[in-house]
């Protein structure tokens, strides 16, 4: 059993393991697509308003984390749609937050994916969160809305369970 694991670790150093299946992607959290570097401490809570990204330095959201450049992931969300076939997306970007790049300012660059589709996928609805499954790109995508720091070739979309 350990010769098994063992193996299947220096394939996957190598590049010569199976990538993971929708299914098997490891689930991310925004945090996750900050470098070590840019992480910075959670700021002081004003009560009196709704805290935004503006209250955090710009800088510590620009860098992407390059780690993840060809990963399959599993990323929580809210979509902004941005092309249409019908009554389905191709694409859209996804935002951790509902409302964001519809509202100014839109989140920061590496709090912003662009998710592609070759085929168009069918959303009950974009005010509910969902779980956007795919492989995660490190290639800044400009849309009308936002620049999006990450890109994805999605995979498949399903309803966020809380």
């Amino acid at each position: 059993m350990a010769r098994t694991s063992a193996l299947l670790v220096l394939l996957t150093a190598i590049g010569l393991a199976a990538a993971p299946t929708p299914s098997e992607a490891p689930k991310l959290d925004w945090a996750d697509l900050l470098p070590p570097e840019a992480r910075v401490p959670a700021p002081i809570v004003d009560h009196t308003r709704i805290p935004t990204f503006d209250d955090l330095p710009h800088s510590a959201f620009v860098a992407t984390v390059p780690e993840l450049d060809g990963r399959m992931v599993k990323l929580p969300g809210f979509v902004v749609p941005l092309d249409m076939v019908g009554n389905k997306v191709t694409s859209f970007l996804l935002v951790p937050y509902f409302g964001a790049c519809i509202h100014e300012p839109p989140p920061p660059p590496n709090q912003i994916v662009y998710v592609e589709f070759g085929d168009p996928v069918e959303l009950s609805s974009m005010y509910h969160p969902v779980w956007v499954t795919g492989t995660l790109g490190t290639e800044a995508h400009t849309s009308e809305l936002a620049y999006a720091g990450y890109t994805m070739l999605g995979e498949a979309v399903e309803k966020y369970q809380y």
